[in-house]
């Protein structure tokens, strides 16, 4: 009797442990892939492995923490044959999932995944009628875009308080502008501003200067490839050209090998470029450097989407530029292939 009472006693001690550390716990079953497979779990952004588990007897669990009061994770397996992007909550979260249909999966256990869910399916209608009007007539998308954009800035103005809407509202900053999304996180509860999603919206709100053609440009402070810091204000030139580019986005790559000519003809007339990375890992971009040959000042500060200098320019998507002239007034922005020549043609004949 005293020993049930004591063995009673060790496993309520790991329990008040277990809740104190305030973990989650995943117990996962799939279908249709062979025992021994792998399976990963990592955050999205910054991208950060969290752990790993062998599928065995069809089942797994995997285990972690996070800050806060939720966090957008994904389980995959290798080359990301199969994954699932879902919220968790440091709670135990249980999960049937199938191969091939990770996406289809069911997840219990974290009310803020349900609360994603029930957005989603709120959602659905528009998006069927989108898809109907697509098919219909292309030129009515742009009725649904807009009917999109207003449900989601109506979901994050009716939910103040939900980590939903902050992540909505992180994802489209740029796209909404500075100030409706600070209209919108301006009445967002502290907590929430307190989050990931939340910080990352006020940096935006604080960093971004809306810059436009014919503004002064905006300066700005990032380390090169060699970890040296280049300022934009340092670079002496006629012109310079800012880049805004990522070893990941296929454009941007596609398009450096024009930019390379281009340069090769100009650089002894006063063209300078200033490329900025939104890459998050640093050997990809290094590689991409190389293999680019980008032999002007490179520089990133490896936060992804959220670099710095993107979030000062309002960067809503890559390959971007801007042109500034010797008085450092911006004189035109998003200038690619031929339109670039003929501008530095027309600058510098």
């Amino acid at each position: 009797m005293k020993k049930t009472i004591i063995i009673a006693a060790i496993i309520a001690v790991f329990n008040c442990i277990y809740v104190h550390a305030q973990v989650f716990k995943i117990n996962g079953t799939v279908t249709g892939l062979e025992d021994g497979t792998w399976l990963y779990l990592r955050i999205g952004k910054p991208e950060k492995k969290i752990d790993s588990a062998k599928l065995l007897n069809g089942n797994f669990t995997m285990s972690g923490r996070v800050d806060g009061k939720a966090d957008e994770l994904i389980l995959y397996t290798n080359r990301y044959t199969n994954y699932v992007i879902f919220w968790v909550e440091n709670k135990e979260i249980n999960m049937i999932l199938k191969a091939g249909e990770f996406k289809k999966g069911l997840i219990k256990g974290s009310a803020t995944e349900d609360e994603n869910k029930r957005m989603l399916v709120a959602k659905e209608q528009l998006m069927k009628q989108q898809d109907s009007l697509t098919n219909a007539l292309k030129a009515d998308t742009k009725y649904i875009d807009e009917k999109s954009r207003q449900f989601d800035r109506s979901y994050v103005r009716a939910h103040p308080g939900s980590i939903i809407s902050a992540n909505l509202l992180s994802i489209y900053a740029s796209t909404w502008g500075r100030d409706t999304t600070s209209a919108l996180y301006m009445h967002m509860s502290p907590e929430i501003k307190k989050t990931r999603a939340g910080q990352e919206v006020s940096d935006y709100i604080a960093l971004n200067k809306n810059v436009k053609v014919g503004d002064h440009f905006a300066d700005f402070e990032q380390p090169d490839s060699a970890g040296k810091k280049i300022k934009l204000s340092s670079l002496k030139g006629k012109y310079i050209l800012i880049d805004f580019w990522a070893s990941w986005c296929g454009p941007c790559r596609a398009e450096n090998p024009v930019l390379v000519k281009t340069y090769q003809v100009y650089k002894n007339k006063g063209f300078v470029i200033l490329g900025v990375s939104l890459d998050d890992n640093k050997s990809s971009w290094l590689n991409a450097l190389k293999q680019d040959k980008l032999g002007w000042e490179n520089v990133s500060d490896l936060r992804g989407d959220k670099n710095r200098a993107a979030l000062i320019y309002g960067i809503m998507g890559i390959p971007d530029n801007f042109l500034i002239n010797d008085k450092g007034i911006i004189i035109a922005r998003n200038l690619r292939g031929e339109k670039l020549e003929e501008k530095l043609k027309e600058l510098m004949p």
